[in-house]
């Protein structure tokens, strides 16, 4: 697809997307408030992990309804936090004309196996405001018409000429409470010149504070530790995994951040064919500090299959407080003032 047709392509979308017509589509499904968050407790927070399928959508009323499925079923279940998946808002991408055409056009693999990150960033360049609206506005009056709060996943967002990896926070009014950049990207995301972010957020919601750990920034003990000690009690990671989720693989990564800390940590994951030649498996899951949890391997609950699922659990925030691991908590502040730049 030639620059001239993605230019008249994203002309016609910023046409057909607009804050607007969200609103209107969303009007008409009448979603009734909730009143999960009337009465909110520190011993019974619930939170919602969503495993979402990635699948084409015909129109921007079949995506926000499709949405809002996941939302109102989480809702139902008593969610007050509902966490969407990393890249989640790229989604509406496939509202494009000639979406198949496009995808097939940044299939062509480079040697290392990956799309070519060149077109991808191209078509981003072309597509990303529609694509960013319909979900941005989307996530907030969902929050707002459910009366809870929404971590909306990440997406893939130019911030000037800048582009990054983004995640954002919804209160329950369907404003946005703050949002998180990637800090640790991966190498396709470096080729296509997503920018890392330098900073770790907390962001006080009302089933407590939060921290949001984008992807393979839950690799990495670092991130989760500045997390705690900035005042965090719950990571919420939104992921992707591509190929095969295997049972090793809940036991790594966030689940070990969880174990160090002594906090919660929230997973949310795509599952399906992402159409650039590899698929996803979702993952979602729950994780708690070992001594919370009766098996004692850190899952609280996880997602039965590769399939669409929902899991929703509450959390005992309380309890946290209870817990100290010397091996991991205690800190060597003289030592770590005289190494540290050392280390990095």
């Amino acid at each position: 697809m030639n620059k001239f047709t993605m230019s008249n392509l994203a002309l016609l979308m910023s046409y057909k997307v607009s804050a607007k017509e969200i609103e209107k589509i969303v009007d008409r499904l009448e979603i009734l408030p909730s009143d999960n968050l009337y009465a909110v407790s520190s011993q019974a927070v619930n939170i919602a992990s969503l495993q979402v399928l990635i699948k084409p959508y015909s129109s921007l009323a079949d995506y926000i309804v499709d949405m809002n499925l996941y939302v109102a079923d989480a809702v139902n279940r008593r969610a007050q936090l509902v966490c969407f998946p990393a890249y989640a808002g790229l989604l509406p991408v496939s509202l494009v004309p000639q979406y198949e055409k496009s995808l097939a056009e940044a299939h062509p693999l480079t040697e290392t196996g990956s799309p070519d990150p060149t077109r991808v960033h191209q078509a981003l360049a072309y597509f990303s405001d529609f694509v960013y609206e319909a979900y941005f506005c989307t996530m907030s009056a969902l929050a707002a018409r459910h009366r809870i709060c929404i971590m909306s996943g990440s997406t893939l967002y130019f911030d000037g000429d800048a582009l990054c990896n983004r995640a954002f926070l919804f209160g329950h009014q369907g404003d946005l409470v703050g949002y998180q950049d990637k800090i640790i990207t991966s190498k396709l995301e470096q080729d296509m010149g997503v920018l890392p972010a330098d900073e770790i957020r907390v962001f006080e919601s009302p089933v407590g504070p939060v921290s949001i750990l984008i992807g393979s920034d839950a690799d990495y003990f670092e991130t989760a530790h500045i997390a705690k000690a900035l005042g965090a009690k719950i990571l919420l990671c939104p992921s992707v995994f591509p190929g095969e989720y295997t049972p090793i693989t809940s036991t790594l990564g966030l689940n070990m951040r969880v174990q160090e800390t002594k906090l919660y940590g929230v997973q949310s994951c795509l599952t399906g064919d992402t159409g650039l030649g590899f698929t996803v498996e979702g993952g979602c899951a729950v994780y708690a500090p070992n001594e919370m949890v009766k098996l004692k391997n850190g899952v609280v609950s996880k997602a039965g299959g590769p399939g669409p699922d929902i899991i929703c659990v509450p959390l005992n925030l309380d309890r946290l407080d209870q817990l100290r691991c010397p091996y991991t908590q205690d800190k060597n502040r003289d030592l770590m003032h005289k190494y540290i730049d050392r280390l990095y």
